[in-house]
């Protein structure tokens, strides 16, 4: 899976498909204090870039994929 869920954090990884938007929304509504990191994440979806828009979950590490970072690195709330 190229979303993979911890207690506190989800691991975006890979190619993020539009499939996984609907769990991504489950689990940040479930776990409203829950992370992201997207240091492994090498494309992602725009359904999932809105998603983390509403939700605005803090990004822990943002890789260095073309197509991420400078897209996430307009709206993320970096700790």
């Amino acid at each position: 899976m190229p979303i993979r869920y911890t207690k506190t954090r989800v691991h975006l990884e890979g190619r993020c498909a539009v499939e996984e938007a609907l769990d991504l929304v489950a689990f940040l509504n479930a776990n409203p204090r829950a992370k992201v990191t997207l240091a492994k994440c090498t494309g992602v979806h725009s359904a999932l870039v809105q998603v983390l828009m509403a939700f605005r979950p803090p990004v822990m590490a943002v890789g260095d994929a073309p197509a991420v970072a400078p897209l996430v690195a307009l709206f993320a709330v970096t700790e």
